[in-house]
C-alpha cells in the first residue's frame, strides 16, 4: 500500500513538472512577434530619454526604460526614400539605385504614379519573415514606389515586397497638403497666359471668318468653337498645373499635387482623397491596434510595421492635442506621436503580446531643422548638438537617430549601448533574435544580395562589455561617398570627404520648405577629398575639433580608409539612379489612382 502511494505521488510530481515545463510556456510556443515603429523626421533631440526635458514623450521613455537604448544609431541616408529602403533591405540604397539624382535635385519619389520604386528583386524584412511563416502588415507611410497599373486600377506598392496588408500613405506628407490651393489661375501679367489669350482670340476669329467664307452652318460653327474652347482648356490646364511650378518643386501645381498625392490606400485601392490630416495619427494607431487584436491568438507570429506620419510637415494635430506642448505645433506633433506609440504598447499588454514581441523604434533620419510653415512657425525638430539635419547627406544631425529595442525577459531593461549601430542592421538582427536562419537561407534570391547591415543581437543581449568588432559604415549623398565611419577598439573615427556650406555661425542654409542645405552642388557643397577632415567621435561627438593632418593618427586612419574606399569602388558598382530619368519620376496622369466614392 505504501509503495502504491509513493508511486502515485511520484506520478503526480512528474505530471506537475511536465505541466510547468518551460516547453509549455505560452511565450515559447512560437517565434517572437515583431513590431517596428518608424517615426518620420524625428530629431534625436526631440525625445525625453535622449535628453529633451521640455517635450513630453512618456511612452518612448518607458519603452527605453524597459529595453535597450542605442546612443550611436545611424540612418543610411538623410532623406526618406533611400533611408526607408535601407531599413527594410539591410543594404545601401546606392547598390540598387534608389537614391536622388544630383542633376534633377529630386531626393525622393515625388508621386504616387511615378514609375520609380524599390527594385522588385530586392529582399525585404517582410519577404524574409513571410518565408518564416509570419503574418505581415504595414500601417502608415510607405514611400518606396507603388507600381500603379494603367488608369490607377491597382497600386499594390508594399504588397509586392512581402507585406500581406497595407493601410496608409503611398508617398509622404508634403507642405502643400496643409493648405488649400486654387484650381482656377490666370495671371494675365504672365507672358504664357498672354500667348494663350492671343491664340484663343485668333482661333475664334478664324472660325467666324471661315463660317462666312465657306458658309458653315450655325451648329457646325458652334461645335467648332466648343472644340476650340476644349483644346484651350486642356492647354491652360497643362500650362497651369503640369510642369515647372513655383508653388511646388515636383512638376505639378500645388492644387494638382494635393489631388494626386494626398491619398490613403487600403491594399491596392484608393480609399481617401485628400487625406483628412486631423485625426490621422489616431486612425493609423487604431488600424494597428485592430491588427494586434486580430492576430493575438494566432499560431503564426506576426510582423507589424507601423510607419508614423508624424512628425513630418505639414504640422497637424487632433483637437485634444493642440497647444499641449511648450514648443508650439511641432511640440504638439511630437507629443501626439508619442500618444500613438502608447496605444501600440498598451495594446501589446492588453492582448497578452508584450512578453513575446520584439519592439524596435527609430526615425528614418534626423530632423528637418530648417523648416517653417507658411505662417512662419517652426515645423522642424532638433538634433541636439549634432551638426546639420535632414537632406544634408553625411552630416551627423541628418543621420544620428533614436534607436530602441525591447523584448521583455530577453533584453535587459534600461541597458544603454554606445557602440555605433545602423538602421541597416534591423533585418539580420531581427532574424538572429528570433532564432531564424539568415536571410540567404530563408529567401533563395537573397543569396546574391550582400548585406551591409550586421546582426547586433550580441550588443542587445550583452551590452558594451567588450570592445566592439571593427566596422566600417559608408555615408552617401546620392551615389557619391561623402564620409566613412570606422569603429576600432574604443575609437569611432569619421572621415569627411565633403562639407556642407552652412551659413556662418549655423548648420543650415535658410528657412522654409526650400531652406535646406543639399549635400551636392557648388552652392551648398565643398569637396575636401584632397585633404579629408577626420574626427574621433568617441571623444569629440559634435565634431568640433578635427584631428591634425600632421599627426600620425590622421595619417594612419585616413590612409586606411582611403585604401578601403579604393577597394570598395573597384569591387562594388552602383547602377544608374532611376530618378535621373524625368519620365520615370514625373506625374503620370494615366496611372493616377482615382477614388470615385471619396
Amino acid at each position: 500500500m505504501k509503495l502504491e502511494l509513493n508511486l502515485l505521488l511520484l506520478s503526480a510530481l512528474i505530471a506537475t513538472a511536465l505541466t510547468a515545463s518551460p516547453l509549455e510556456d505560452p511565450g515559447a510556443r512560437r517565434p517572437p512577434n515583431i513590431l517596428v515603429i518608424l517615426a518620420d523626421d524625428l530629431g534625436i533631440g526631440d525625445v525625453g530619454c535622449y535628453g529633451n526635458d521640455t517635450i513630453r514623450t512618456p511612452n518612448l521613455d518607458r519603452l527605453a526604460a524597459g529595453g535597450v537604448k542605442l546612443t550611436h544609431h545611424l540612418a543610411a541616408a538623410a532623406v526618406c526614400t533611400p533611408s526607408r529602403a535601407a531599413l527594410i533591405t539591410g543594404r545601401y540604397p546606392a547598390r540598387y539605385g534608389l537614391t536622388c539624382d544630383k542633376r534633377m535635385e529630386i531626393p525622393i519619389i515625388p508621386h504616387t504614379s511615378s514609375n520609380v520604386a524599390l527594385p522588385l528583386d530586392e529582399v525585404t524584412l517582410a519577404t524574409a519573415l513571410r518565408a518564416a511563416n509570419y503574418t505581415t502588415a504595414i500601417v502608415g507611410k510607405w514611400h518606396l514606389g507603388m507600381h500603379c497599373s494603367l488608369f490607377g486600377l491597382s497600386c499594390p506598392g508594399p504588397l509586392l515586397y512581402g507585406f500581406q496588408t497595407f493601410y496608409g500613405i503611398p508617398v509622404t506628407l508634403f507642405f502643400q497638403f496643409g493648405e488649400s490651393h486654387p484650381f482656377w489661375k490666370f495671371p494675365i501679367s504672365d507672358t504664357k497666359y498672354q500667348a494663350l489669350v492671343a491664340t484663343w482670340l485668333l482661333c475664334v476669329v478664324s472660325v467666324f471668318l471661315a463660317r462666312k467664307r465657306f458658309s458653315w452652318s450655325l451648329s457646325a460653327s458652334i461645335l467648332l468653337l466648343l472644340l476650340t474652347d476644349a483644346i484651350f482648356f486642356l492647354v491652360w490646364f497643362f500650362v497651369t498645373h503640369v510642369g515647372p511650378n513655383k508653388g511646388t518643386p515636383w512638376g505639378v501645381s500645388p492644387w494638382l499635387h494635393v489631388k494626386s498625392n494626398s491619398l490613403i490606400m487600403r491594399q491596392d485601392k484608393l480609399v481617401e482623397s485628400p487625406i483628412q490630416l486631423e485625426g490621422l495619427s489616431q486612425r493609423l494607431a487604431a488600424e494597428s491596434r485592430k491588427f494586434l487584436e486580430a492576430h493575438a491568438k494566432d499560431d503564426a507570429p506576426f510582423f507589424l510595421f507601423h510607419s508614423l506620419a508624424h512628425v513630418h510637415a505639414p504640422m497637424f494635430t487632433a483637437p485634444h492635442m493642440k497647444g499641449v506642448s511648450k514648443h508650439g505645433r511641432y511640440g504638439d506633433n511630437v507629443e501626439e506621436m508619442d500618444e500613438s506609440i502608447g496605444v501600440l504598447l498598451d495594446s501589446l499588454k492588453e492582448f497578452g503580446l508584450e512578453d513575446n514581441t520584439i519592439v524596435y523604434f527609430t526615425s528614418d533620419h534626423g530632423a528637418a531643422i530648417h523648416t517653417k510653415d507658411p505662417h512662419g512657425q517652426r515645423s522642424g525638430g532638433h538634433n541636439g548638438r549634432f551638426k546639420g539635419g535632414k537632406v544634408q547627406g553625411s552630416s551627423e544631425g541628418g543621420i544620428r537617430v533614436a534607436g530602441i529595442y525591447r523584448w521583455p525577459r530577453h533584453l535587459a531593461a534600461g541597458r544603454v549601448v554606445d557602440t555605433p549601430t545602423s538602421l541597416l542592421d534591423l533585418l539580420p538582427t531581427v532574424l538572429d533574435l528570433a532564432g531564424l536562419p539568415p536571410v540567404q537561407e530563408l529567401v533563395p534570391q537573397a543569396a546574391t544580395k550582400e548585406l551591409d547591415g550586421r546582426s547586433i543581437a550580441d550588443l542587445l543581449l550583452e551590452g558594451d562589455k567588450t570592445p566592439p568588432r571593427e566596422r566600417l559604415l559608408i555615408h552617401h549623398c546620392a551615389q557619391d561617398i561623402r564620409a566613412v565611419r570606422l569603429t576600432r577598439g574604443n575609437h569611432v573615427y569619421k572621415m569627411h570627404l565633403g562639407k556642407v556650406k552652412w551659413h556662418r555661425g549655423s548648420t543650415q542654409c535658410g528657412w522654409g520648405p526650400t531652406g535646406h542645405c543639399l549635400c551636392y552642388g557648388d552652392k551648398y557643397h565643398q569637396d575636401i577629398s584632397h585633404q579629408p577632415e577626420l574626427y574621433d567621435l568617441s571623444f569629440d561627438p559634435y565634431e568640433d575639433f578635427p584631428i591634425s593632418p600632421l599627426s600620425d593618427e590622421y595619417k594612419e586612419i585616413v590612409g586606411y580608409l582611403e585604401q578601403y574606399l579604393k577597394e570598395w569602388r573597384s569591387s562594388v558598382s552602383y547602377p544608374p539612379s532611376p530618378m535621373s530619368v524625368l519620365k520615370r519620376v514625373m506625374w503620370r496622369p494615366f496611372y493616377q489612382p482615382i477614388c470615385w466614392s471619396c
